[in-house]
């Protein structure tokens, strides 16, 4: 009988042992079901439209549309800077599946600078367009086009470029333009303006900067998934700036600029004209020379033609109707005459 008893109290408390396992199991299943369910909620319902939203950045990008520089005209009309379509190639890398395969096929007709292009990708995000070249010739934008398929996360975009129509017309009054710096950047004045974009350096176009400069637009387009754009869903297009007018006379200023250019271009004449409305002060013609041509600022010049214009013995870039230092001459007379008169050492009557 003692043995049965013992017996049964060892099968009860087994029972009892199975039991509180199946519910300490049950309990943690519970626990894990309930949470996987938080966890399903978290993502589908608190953070789905989050998800979503980035979800469709993967297949919907928004595109910066550069904004349109203002012309300059002179006083009677007539445009003498403007701006003209320039076919730029951009990479993205978050599409670019073999980036140096494409450089190596690119490489066979035009020349890419991989190193600063390297640091640019790793500065940039990589949903974000990096600037390879600026204005392609038309023979490049055509090979670019028909290997298309062969170089993913490449593109062409037709952008805005300054253009100055007579060269090297008036180049020192009008200035040119030169990508903005890091510093810059940080100013409150440029706050709006973004790493890549073109200022005005010097004349016209650095006084005027903020009436020239227009406003960026946006287009939000479907891609696919190497990065051609297959619809736009919706653009705001982009302000172009403010015209100059200026008092400058083209047919007048030309017209010095022809008589200032000399015998020969390898010897060019130095020295500077000022045609000027006296009733007034408006310059009609401000021709310095030797001169330059803006049109190699606009792109972004390169370090050797730079060079080249820094280092001339001529001194291209000086303005020397405003910056050139000269004797006086005769007309220092009226000064010396004057003071003369005041300290009473001569006479309205004199003759000297």
């Amino acid at each position: 009988m003692s043995s049965f008893r013992h017996s049964s109290e060892s099968s009860f408390k087994s029972s009892i042992y199975v039991r509180q396992k199946i519910k300490v199991y049950v309990i943690l299943v519970v626990i894990s079901f309930l949470g996987l369910w938080m966890r399903v909620w978290y993502l589908q319902i608190l953070k789905g439209e989050d998800f979503m939203g980035q979800s469709e950045e993967n297949r919907i990008r928004k595109v910066s549309l550069p904004d349109y520089r203002g012309t300059i005209k002179d006083r009677r009309g007539e445009t003498v800077v403007n701006i003209r379509p320039s076919f730029n190639l951009y990479v993205t890398p978050e599409d670019a599946d073999n980036l140096p395969k494409s450089l190596e096929l690119l490489s066979r007709t035009m020349e890419i600078k991989e190193e600063s292009l390297e640091e640019n990708i790793r500065k940039s995000r990589s949903f974000q367009d990096v600037l390879m070249k600026k204005d392609i010739s038309r023979k490049d934008t055509a090979y670019i086009e028909e290997n298309k398929m062969r170089l993913p996360g490449i593109s062409i975009k037709v952008e805005p470029l300054r253009s100055y129509i007579y060269k090297d017309f008036a180049a020192h009054v009008l200035g040119y333009l030169g990508e903005i710096s890091k510093g810059e950047l940080k100013t409150p004045e440029y706050k709006a303006y973004r790493l890549g974009e073109m200022i005005g350096r010097n004349g016209l176009e650095s006084v005027y900067e903020f009436n020239l400069k227009g406003k960026r637009g946006f287009k939000e387009v479907e891609v696919d998934v190497s990065g051609r754009e297959l619809r736009t869903l919706r653009k705001r297009s982009p302000e172009i700036g403010d015209s100059l007018i200026l008092t400058l006379d083209a047919r007048i200023q030309n017209k010095l600029e022809k008589l200032m250019e000399g015998a020969s271009r390898t010897d060019p004449v130095e020295g500077s004209v000022v045609v000027m409305k006296v009733q007034t002060g408006e310059i009609i013609a401000m021709v310095s020379k030797p001169s330059f041509d803006p049109n190699l600022f606009a792109a972004g010049i390169s370090r050797q033609k730079w060079n080249n214009l820094v280092q001339d013995d001529k001194h291209p870039l000086q303005n020397r109707a405003i910056d050139g230092q000269y004797p006086p001459a005769s007309t220092y007379k009226l000064v010396t005459a004057y003071a003369a008169l005041a300290e009473n050492l001569i006479e309205s009557e004199d003759t000297i």
